[in-house]
């Protein structure tokens, strides 16, 4: 956990926790994150927007950190219906430049989309926009409020 963790030592073991926001829906509803014994829990924490309270997806948003099939390394197939197997992140990213540049090249600036979402801060949304604007030369960039909100 980053940001301003206050440490408590209680018996026997080391605790952080930090206050922080849930980071699905552009509500920023505030939560407390403890860490404890190698895990992490969601805690209320009295905000202006949910007074203690969270949805389902932020009381269980520290479930996703220590699940066994959380992918903790980019993976990468050398050809289609290969396996996958995992890659460094610089393998990655070069992979994703390529196939951007390549779809660029082919189709146009416009063959390429931005997809944000509703937990983007302001400034985040912006500079997301600038990315697709800017450095993808892109005018199609769109958030998931479209599909996750109206379902």
């Amino acid at each position: 956990m980053t940001g301003s963790a206050q440490t408590t030592t209680l018996p026997g073991r080391r605790t952080r926790q930090v206050d922080t926001h849930c980071p699905y829906c552009a509500l920023q509803c505030g939560m407390t994150l403890r860490e404890s014994a190698g895990r992490v829990e969601v805690l209320p924490r009295d905000f202006p927007t949910n007074r203690g309270g969270l949805c389902q997806k932020g009381w269980t948003a520290a479930e996703l950190l220590d699940h066994p099939e959380r992918l903790t390394t980019p993976l990468m197939r050398n050809r289609p219906g290969a396996p996958l197997r995992p890659v460094s992140w610089a393998q990655a990213l070069d992979r994703v430049v390529a196939a951007i540049k390549a779809l660029r090249t082919a189709y146009g600036p416009d063959s390429i989309a931005v997809f944000g979402g509703g937990g983007l801060t302001n400034e985040k949304a912006y500079a997301l926009g600038k990315f697709a604007r800017v450095a993808l030369g892109t005018r199609y960039i769109d958030y998931n409020g479209r599909f996750c909100m109206s379902s």
